[in-house]
Order: structure tokens, then sequence, then C-alpha cells
């Protein structure tokens, strides 16, 4: 009896386990054909042909937005995706059941692709930016350089490049130009007298001629700005005297107004009329300089480090770092001889700093202003960020995402707006290689990085033409390489 009774259990407590590892089996069954995922995505020229030139390939698309970037002449109005997705799912476009290979989508704007398995579902977003395809533009000129600055002359359309000689000694260490002037690089002359410092401006007046300043250790009030003028295409003469500010100075910038009138903004070294580390604007107007003056409204007691200027349209914006605790951004406009705030030491509250390395600022054909810096806002490491002042609503807003990039003191970045209002930004990555990104208009967030070179690049410089070509240049081991971007006709 007692035997019965065991065999009888032990059949049981068979059965039992067998009906808890069906359970356990479907439990995992179902899992696993549950799952909800897409795991690639691309075009490929056999699936379009003549319609594409080359494979564009997602390995390890992810949920949210996904950009591939094609060249701008690629018709995206009827492409055909291939993809691969978990098994069993269902993937569809506005309620379109999609077919690898062979579903043809309009991708001028960002399609969603929606993927569902039982009763999970998931949403894969792909936008197609434009691949601005930077080409090199071989530098012919033979001399090595600690600092430059790249911009394209706006009547011309052609690249020059101010930059600080990198020499054996400081002392033998001045200002040089070069230019790209039919056809080939030519030697524009050396600026300064003798030793200056890597801080370095210049601009163009309406008939071409470039203007530069630099800081100029044999002025008579040492390291005060001096500012100078190509004439005749042959030589560089003083603007006005030697030695235009009245006290030593570290950073500066140039610009025209809309009347002619020379800006030049220093970041003083030293208290003289002004107290040390203020914003000062000298004026050249009339064959003089008139110097000490103040933008309207800014306070001398904010630090102006890193000023920034340029003329858009018939209007002259100031950016400037204020680099006193809490570290701020300002932005002014110069306009019928009137100043005016458009951002007033703007900083996130999030932020506890905002890093002093480098600083820039952009501005559109409609007045809107982008400024690029790096703050801790997102994490307790830099990152590089864009904010943008609305000309219309006067809101100051992110732009894009937060960009992780290079660290500690090794920041450089250099922000540009093309003539069709694209936005730019020329970084260092976080392997410190010179990199390339733009603002997708349709996701409004940054496209997929481009690398220029896989090498370390300094004194990152990007620079448009009038007619939408883009130039970047930057340092690497102190001799200057330059990219060229050619725009679509």
């Amino acid at each position: 009896m007692m035997m019965k009774l065991f065999k009888q259990l032990t059949v049981l407590c068979f059965l039992a386990a067998l009906v808890s590892c069906a359970r356990e089996a479907t439990v995992f069954e179902r899992v696993k054909q549950d799952e909800v995922k897409l795991l690639s995505f691309g075009f490929y020229e056999a699936d379009n042909p003549g319609m594409i030139l080359k494979d564009y390939i997602l390995s390890n698309p992810k949920e949210g937005v996904n950009t591939i970037r094609m060249p701008e002449a690629v018709d995206k109005s009827h492409l055909i995706a291939r993809f691969t997705a978990s098994n069993g799912n269902v993937v569809k476009v506005n309620n379109a059941l999609q077919k690898s290979g062979e579903t043809q989508n309009d991708f001028s704007i960002p399609v969603d692709y929606f993927l569902s398995a039982g009763n999970n579902n998931a949403k894969y977003s792909f936008a197609i930016a434009k691949d601005f395809s930077w080409e090199t533009f071989p530098f012919t000129y033979n001399d090595s350089a600690s600092g430059m600055n790249l911009k394209v002359n706006p009547v011309s359309g052609e690249p020059y490049i101010m930059y600080y000689e990198k020499r054996s000694s400081s002392s033998e260490q001045g200002a040089a130009m070069v230019a790209f002037r039919d056809g080939a690089w030519a030697y524009q002359g050396r600026i300064s007298d003798g030793r200056t410092a890597s801080n370095i401006d210049f601009t163009f007046d309406n008939a071409g001629v470039p203007y530069a300043s630099y800081v100029d250790y044999t002025a008579t009030v040492a390291q005060a700005n001096t500012v100078k003028k190509y004439t005749n295409g042959t030589s560089w003469e003083l603007v006005g005297r030697k030695g235009v500010t009245t006290a030593k100075v570290t950073f500066n910038a140039l610009t025209f107004d809309a009347d002619a009138k020379l800006f030049l903004f220093s970041y003083l070294d030293a208290a003289d009329v002004l107290p040390r580390r203020a914003l000062g604007v000298s004026v050249f107007d009339n064959n003089a300089w008139t110097t000490n003056g103040s933008i309207t409204g800014r306070s001398s007691a904010l630090y102006g480090y890193l000023p920034v200027a340029k003329r858009v349209n018939n209007a002259v914006y100031v950016g400037v770092l204020n680099a006193s605790s809490p570290n701020s951004v300002s932005v002014y406009k110069y306009e019928n001889n009137t100043w005016t705030t458009l951002v007033e030491q703007w900083r996130d509250p999030n932020a506890t700093a905002i890093n002093v390395r480098d600083f820039d600022m952009e501005v559109d054909q409609k007045g809107n202003v982008y400024i690029a810096f790096a703050d801790n806002s997102s994490t307790a490491l830099y990152k590089y960020r864009v904010i943008k002042y609305d000309v219309v609503t006067k809101a100051v807003t992110p732009v894009g995402g937060y960009i992780a990039g290079a660290s500690g003191n090794l920041f450089g970045f250099d922000l540009a707006v093309s003539p069709s209002d694209e936005l730019f930004l020329f970084y260092k990555n976080s392997s410190n290689y010179p990199t390339v990104t733009m603002l997708d208009k349709d996701t409004k967030d940054w496209s997929l990085p481009h690398i220029v070179e896989t090498a370390v690049g300094d004194e990152l410089n990007m620079s448009f033409a009038p007619n939408g070509d883009g130039y970047i240049s930057y340092l690497k081991d102190f001799r200057i390489f330059i990219y060229k971007f050619t725009a679509t006709p």
C-alpha cells in the first residue's frame, strides 16, 4: 500500500514539474517573441538604383531620432529602406505595413517607423541630413604657427589667414597674413613690427581691404592694441597711431559698422581710465581714434573675456564671456549709433561654471544670435552647447543637445552660419580630433559628427564665402591645414 502511494506521489511530482517547465518555456517564448527592436537600418544602392551612389547603413539604430547624412542632390522623396527587426515584429509607417528593401517612403521629412509585437511597441525615427563633404584644400605656404584666425573676404570670396608665428624665441614671434588670391596662396607680409601675442583678429572694409589688430609689445604702452591695414596690396600701415589703447590688453575683436567706423573691442589687462579686465571700446572715425569707451548699459565691473564682434547687415553685434564669478554671457547690438542689450549675463541655473577657454558668437541674416560655449549644466564634466537669442520673441533657448568633446583645458571650437542660415559647429571631440556638425532643421538637433582628420587639432576656425563655399582650418604640429566644402550650384 505504501509503495503504491509512493509511486503515485512520484508521478504527481513529475507531472507538476513538467507543467512548471512548460509554463516557464511559455513565458520565455512569449518574452522572446514580444521583444520589439530594430536591429539594422539603411539605404542600399541596390534598392535605390540611380538614386544613391553608395550604401548608407546604421548597424545599431536607436529608439528615438536617428540621422543619416546624404548629399544634398539626392532625391529623398521616394527612397527604399532595408531593415531587420526582432522575430515576430510588425513594422509600419503611417499604418502602412513595411517590407524591407521594397517599400518607398518620402524621407524629405523625418519618417517614423512603428514596431509592435504582442502588447509591446517601439518607435524609431529616421531623418536625412545634408552631407557636407569637406575636401583637402592644400595650404602651400611654408611657415609654422601657434595661433591663427581664418576669415573669408566678403568681396572676393577668398580665404585669408592671419597667424601668430611659431619661432624658437617669443621675442621673434609676430603676426603675419596669407591669402588665397588668383588661385594660389600668397604671403601678405608681416603685420607686426616686432613681438606680439597669439590674441589676434582681423576684418575687411567695404572694398575688401583687410584690417588687423594685435597685442603690440613695441608700443609705448607695451602690449597695447595696435591696428594696421593692408595698403595697395603691398604693405601694412598703421591705422591712426601705434598703440591705440592706453592700457595693455589681452583679447581683442575688430569690425566695421554700417557707417564705415572701425570698432576695436579690447579686454584691458591693466587699470587706466577703465578698471582692469573691463571691456574697452575704441572707435576710429574721421582719421582719429576715440578710446576708453564702454558699451552703454554694460557694467565696467564685468570681466570682458574673449570678445567677439560681427557686422551683419547694418548692425554690429558683440558677444562677451563675463569671466567673473558666476560666469555668464552677454550680447549687445549697435545700430543707428545706439547700443541695445540683447542678452544680459545669461547663465544656465543648473551650471556652476562656464569654461573660459573658448567662446564664440554668430548671427544669421534675420538677426537671430547664436552663442557657443562649454558649461557643466548637464553633468559635472563640461560639454559644448549652443544657445539662441530669438530676434522676434527675445527669448534665449537651447539649440540642439549637449555635445561631448575635449576635456580639461583643451576646449576649442568655432561657430559659423552659412549664407543660407545653416548653423555649423567645428569642435574638438573627446579625442581632440577636429570635428564638424551642423544643426538639422528637421530634427532640431546636431547631425552626425564628421571627423575631419583622426589627429589632434588646435586653433579651429570656420568661415563661409558669400556663394556658400565653406572653409575650415586648424593647426597640427604647428602647421596649418585647410579643408573646403563646395556649395551645390
